[in-house]
């Protein structure tokens, strides 16, 4: 994933996820039915619209980190990967889990939601410790060794 759309794709994940939020709190301020007449449904809808608007935010100034801190490409393809997918699971799974839930637990979808978090934080780490000098990651310098 190239840094361009790495940023693009991370605003576009906070546009989604605000939006949601704003449809949400005026089926809420409006006293509409349905979608949020539902506790656990509204509680999990509201989770997935902060933590994927939030995650989002995460991964705008994860794109600059990485360009900041000259993260070998290496290792920067991965880490943007990992870390949209892993905010895109957290917000996805929150809402997935209301909509799809049980009478008194979320829904499977809910199961993504530490995946996701996971990734995340890896993505993290992976950018805090990776120096422009280190080796590309194990299996790209496998690759690289069995070409040669």
């Amino acid at each position: 994933m190239s840094p361009e759309r790495h940023l693009r794709l991370s605003v576009g994940l906070v546009a989604v996820f605000l939006a949601m939020g704003l449809w949400l709190e005026a089926m809420i301020g409006l006293r509409l039915g349905g979608w949020v007449d539902d506790e656990l449904r509204r509680e999990f809808l509201r989770l997935g619209h902060a933590h994927g608007g939030l995650l989002g935010l995460v991964n705008v100034a994860l794109a600059y980190a990485l360009e900041r801190l000259r993260t070998p490409a290496a290792w920067a393809t991965r880490v943007r990967v990992a870390a949209w997918l892993g905010a895109l699971l957290v917000g996805v799974g929150f809402v997935a889990g209301g909509l799809l839930h049980g009478p008194t637990d979320p829904g499977l979808p809910v199961l993504v939601v530490p995946a996701g978090a996971l990734m995340l934080v890896v993505s993290l780490v992976a950018t805090a410790l990776v120096r422009p000098g280190d080796l590309a990651p194990p299996d790209v310098a496998a690759r690289a060794s069995e070409q040669r």
